[in-house]
């Protein structure tokens, strides 16, 4: 938890699988009763330049909306089977990128193509605030240079890329 709380000081090189593993312990509550995690963590990724503490509420946020929905459509199928969230990192040439694939129920187009929109969400009122995604792509677009994508389809789970970049100009 102290890990994870820590805010750090700018954009900084930061062992980018050290702070999934974190992340990932931090929201277990949101996920143990719906999903087993998986974690595929390159070891040559390690100093990679970023806001650390932003990073992580990005990944934060992608981690519990994909247990939220796998549990939702565990309720609604009555399957009582686990569903998974497989979280990956890779060095992709100048860039890393970082899988989060669930088995959840996916997206239809229209709904893919929104995800990333202010104030838009699929959940129940009161349930969400169509913010987080919204937070997640202005922290990596916008913030820190690199790209965040999805590709989805109803019955085959999401999958969300953050493609960050190794080589930065200084802040």
């Amino acid at each position: 938890m102290k890990d994870y709380s820590h805010p750090g000081a700018g954009r900084a090189a930061a062992d980018l699988n050290r702070a999934i593993e974190s992340t990932v312990k931090v929201c277990r509550n949101e996920w143990k009763y719906v999903a087993e995690v998986e974690l595929d963590l390159d070891p040559t990724v390690t100093a990679v330049p970023c806001y650390e503490g932003e990073f992580k509420q990005v990944l934060l946020n992608i981690i519990i909306n994909a247990a939220q929905a796998i549990g939702e459509h565990r309720a609604t199928t009555g399957n009582p089977a686990l569903g998974r969230i497989q979280v990956s990192t890779a060095l992709d040439g100048d860039r890393v990128r970082i899988l989060i694939r669930d088995d959840g129920p996916g997206m239809d187009e229209h709904v893919r193509q929104r995800v990333f929109d202010p104030f838009f969400t699929t959940k129940a009122v009161g349930k969400g605030t169509g913010q987080g995604l919204t937070m997640a792509y202005a922290v990596i677009v916008n913030k820190h240079g690199g790209r965040l994508e999805v590709e989805s389809s109803p019955g085959r789970g999401s999958t969300f890329t953050v493609t960050l970049p190794l080589n930065v100009a200084e802040d």
